[in-house]
C-alpha cells in the first residue's frame, strides 16, 4: 500500500515532534526532578516509541494480510499480536514500578510523549490557519 506524500510528511513531523517533546520533558526533569523522575521519563519515552512501532508494524501486517486474502476477514493471530503489545508494555511498566527505580509520574509523562507531539502538530496547524496570507 502506497502512502501519499502528505501522509508521509505528517508522519515525519509527528515522529519529530514526539522526540522534541520527549527531549524537552527530559531536560525539564533533569533540572527539576529527581533521578527516579528522569529515569521514569526516559523509560516511558522508550516504551512509547516501542509501542508506536509495534502498533504501526502490526497494523501494516494485518492490513496486508486482509488485502491479500480473498475473504477480507481479519486473521486471528495477527489481530491478537496487536493485543500482545499491551501485555509487553504493561509488563515493562510493572517491573519498573516493582524495582522502585522509576517514578510513576515520570513514566506517565514519557509515555505521553506521542500526545505531546500531536499537540505540537495541532499548534502548528492552528498557526498555519491563522497566519496572514501574503497574496491578499
Amino acid at each position: 500500500m502506497q502512502e501519499n506524500p502528505d501522509d508521509q510528511s505528517l508522519n515525519r513531523r509527528l515522529k519529530r515532534n514526539t522526540l522534541l517533546f520527549l527531549i524537552a520533558a527530559l531536560a525539564i526533569s533533569l533540572r527539576l526532578g529527581s533521578v527516579e523522575v528522569v529515569a521514569g521519563v526516559a523509560l516511558g519515552g522508550v516504551l512509547a516509541i516501542l509501542n508506536q512501532r509495534l502498533l504501526e508494524g502490526g497494523i501494516r501486517s494485518l492490513l496486508s494480510q486482509v488485502v491479500a486474502s480473498d475473504t477480507g476477514s481479519v486473521p486471528a493471530w495477527p489481530a491478537s499480536k496487536l493485543m500482545v503489545r499491551y501485555l509487553i508494555v504493561a509488563l515493562c511498566f510493572g517491573i519498573a514500578l516493582l524495582t522502585g527505580l522509576f517514578h510513576p509520574v515520570g513514566m506517565a509523562i514519557g509515555f505521553a510523549s506521542f500526545v505531546g507531539g500531536v499537540m505540537i502538530e495541532a499548534g502548528y496547524q492552528i498557526y498555519l490557519v491563522l497566519k496572514p496570507n501574503g497574496s491578499e
